[in-house]
């Protein structure tokens, strides 16, 4: 098996490495930063990236880099790990089935499993988990409320009501494990590069004029 590992901090970074080197059938390299990993990691093809996307989680605006990287998980499992307390959970949360976020306090037992059964977490055990943690309308309420947009206008956009888009954003917060909106605005500025604009091959909204709003919200942001 192959793993990538992108982390800034050399402690880390080596910390990590101590944990995998007690399997002598893993093929192991690291960058420091995404933009380096793109360098690398085509031609060394790793079936597992561990990345710390803390520095990412605290940019709103789109990264042209970041897309590039998540096309990445068309071949590799991507762990994502931020350096929080958040999400609230002792194993990673599956975005889809190719990428999962995880607090850096949670990164040792994964590690500890790599280690122990690396062939549990190749690529092709993909199927164990579904296509996306969302409903289609939970990622297009999530995408119109990290807008800022009230749940009124929320409910009328969707033809549902407010009620229901509270729901709904009640279930996104608990999917992530995170406790407010601050919280999972932080993740959300990670997550959302695996759907619809950003990602192209993701399933688009029926609506054209919500294809056209959601548009409008990220070109904002670009």
């Amino acid at each position: 098996m192959k793993i990538s590992i992108i982390e800034p901090c050399d402690f880390t970074r080596l910390g990590i490495f101590s944990y995998l080197v007690e399997n002598n059938n893993l093929n192991i390299i690291d960058s420091v930063n995404v933009s380096q990993a793109l360098d690398t990691i085509p031609e060394f093809q790793p079936d597992i990236i561990l990345v710390n996307m803390t520095k990412y989680c605290h940019n709103a605006e789109l990264s042209e880099e970041l897309k590039a990287f998540f096309e990445l998980r068309h071949s590799a499992r991507i762990y994502c790990y931020i350096d929080a307390n958040y999400p609230n959970c002792d194993t990673p949360i599956a975005i889809t089935r190719e990428v999962s976020i995880l607090n850096k306090q949670s990164l040792t037992t994964l590690l500890r499993d790599i280690a122990l059964e690396p062939q549990s977490f190749m690529p092709d055990n993909n199927f164990k988990f579904p296509r996306t943690l969302f409903s289609d309308q939970e990622i297009l309420v999530m995408s119109y409320w990290m807008s800022e947009m009230p749940n009124y206008r929320i409910a009328r956009k969707l033809n549902i009501s407010s009620r229901t888009v509270y729901v709904h954003k009640r279930h996104l917060a608990q999917k992530i494990k995170v406790r407010n909106r601050l919280e999972f605005c932080f993740v959300y500025n990670l997550i959302k590069y695996m759907f619809w604009p950003i990602d192209d091959i993701s399933a688009t909204p029926v609506s054209r004029q919500i294809k056209d709003d959601l548009q409008q919200i990220y070109k904002i942001h670009s």
